[in-house]
């Protein structure tokens, strides 16, 4: 099982602030090619803005990105997972919540990045293949030992 600290590793961290508009934002995802970004003050996390935010809150409420802050938008309720949970424990939550992404803080309660439900999916792929490798390589020991 890994921790989400191995997947994050020492990626930079994406955020924004609450007073930036919506437009600003929308061309910081668009820069980095992610879809959820976190809006931090001094490294807490104070909420998440996401595609799914954009379409909900923004789009459909008709409001200008061009003068509507994050602050008006953004997800205020911040799920999150520790740096050093496992990705099981993530993978339940996003799954059990329908998130995409998920937010990662540290003991202190500092803003450590994102996971995905895409890198999580491919722990549990490759996990799953380590074992089916495993299990066929026991098997075929015992098979054709020739020792018996």
């Amino acid at each position: 099982m890994k921790l989400i600290s191995e997947l994050i590793g020492n990626r930079e961290p994406f955020s924004v602030t609450s007073k930036m508009t919506v437009f600003e934002v929308i061309g910081y995802l668009c820069e980095r090619k992610v879809g959820a970004v976190a809006v931090c003050e001094n490294r807490k996390v104070v909420g998440v803005f996401s595609e799914r935010d954009l379409m909900l809150r923004v789009v459909l409420a008709g409001l200008d990105p061009k003068k509507t802050t994050i602050a008006k938008v953004m997800t205020k309720e911040v799920v999150h997972v520790r740096n050093d949970d496992r990705h099981s424990t993530a993978r339940n939550l996003m799954l059990g919540r329908n998130f995409r992404h998920l937010v990662v803080l540290d003991k202190n309660e500092d803003f450590m990045g994102f996971v995905s439900i895409r890198e999580l999916i491919e722990v549990d792929l490759q996990e799953s293949k380590e074992l089916v490798q495993k299990l066929n390589d026991d098997y075929y020991e015992e098979q054709f030992d020739p020792n018996q």
